[in-house]
């Protein structure tokens, strides 16, 4: 495929919506917010995801980051992609003693920050949902692994 054909389908997958195994409509309030929420994060529609997080909600990614507001996560990841979204593989609910836990489970595609693009990386979110806003958020995936094997590293 030329390069520009492939700049193209880049940029058509950047743009358009991610191509869900799971299906929104089964699930429960919790489970749609979660849904309603990642959607937003990938379009970049920071503002409207940030009403999402309760008050002193705390979102634990790899590595031990943690943030409190959508618009730290690109600043944290800009040195490593350009952009990522998430397949929704499933979506499980749980009740709990402190509101609902959801976890997504999928694979994230995106763009490096050097231009190339990446697949198929495993993901989990692990939500803590409280009073219809998300109290919490832990991210598992493999990007780390991703990077160790396209670059040889060890």
């Amino acid at each position: 495929m030329p390069e520009s054909a492939l700049a193209d389908d880049l940029e058509r997958r950047r743009t358009g919506p991610a191509p869900h195994v799971a299906t929104r409509a089964p699930l429960g309030p919790a489970g749609r917010l979660v849904w309603d929420f990642l959607t937003l994060f990938a379009e970049r529609r920071y503002a409207e995801a940030n009403p999402f997080l309760a008050p002193g909600c705390r979102m634990l990614f790899p590595g031990g980051k943690v943030m409190t507001d959508c618009t730290e996560v690109p600043q944290q990841a800009a040195a490593t992609y350009r952009w990522v979204k998430k397949v929704f593989d499933r979506i499980d609910e749980l009740p709990a003693a402190d509101g609902t836990i959801v976890y997504c489970h999928g694979t994230l595609f995106g763009q490096w920050a050097d231009g190339a693009p990446f697949e198929g990386v495993r993901y989990i979110d692990r939500f803590v949902i409280a009073d219809g806003k998300i109290a919490d958020q832990q991210v598992w995936n493999d990007l780390c692994l991703a990077i160790q094997a396209r670059t040889g590293a060890k």
